[in-house]
């Protein structure tokens, strides 16, 4: 087996690139001033024990929840809404990784995907862009010799 986390954000890149419409998509990157738009930019975020069995040494299996970081940015100053746009992309997106064969087979049978959201920031007035941040975690089973 290969490592969950990894398998799981890598996909996301590759889901938020198979979009229809998104120019360019990003992991880990601080500066997107010079990406494409419309971008969608995938911070690792934070990974935590969820639980563990009582029965077992921790370092043997627990599960654990990732909570990446995925936003959305859309140019605007465009003919279209961006309103219409960020809901465009986000309901796009969150379809994509719900339905993931790659996805729901790195969660396992004991895993979950959970949308929980999503937070659209204040447009900058100089860059004239604006961001739509989804909230979705991921849980799944870890077991040392995964790594």
């Amino acid at each position: 087996m290969a490592d969950q986390r990894e398998i799981i954000l890598s996909r996301l890149v590759a889901l938020c690139g198979t979009v229809n419409g998104v120019a360019a998509v990003a992991r880990n990157h601080l500066d997107v001033a010079g990406l494409l738009r419309p971008a969608v930019v995938i911070h690792d975020g934070i990974e935590q024990l969820f639980d563990a069995p009582d029965t077992m040494h921790h370092s043997e299996l627990q599960r654990m929840e990732l909570a990446p970081s995925i936003t959305i940015i859309v140019r605007g100053g465009t003919t279209a809404d961006p309103g219409v746009l960020m809901s465009l992309y986000r309901s796009q997106i969150v379809a994509a990784i719900l339905r993931d064969a790659t996805i729901l087979a790195a969660i396992g049978t004991n895993g979950r995907i959970r949308y929980e959201g999503c937070a659209v920031t204040l447009p900058d007035a100089e860059a004239k862009e604006h961001r739509i941040d989804l909230s979705l975690s991921f849980r799944y089973p870890f077991r040392l010799g995964d790594l």
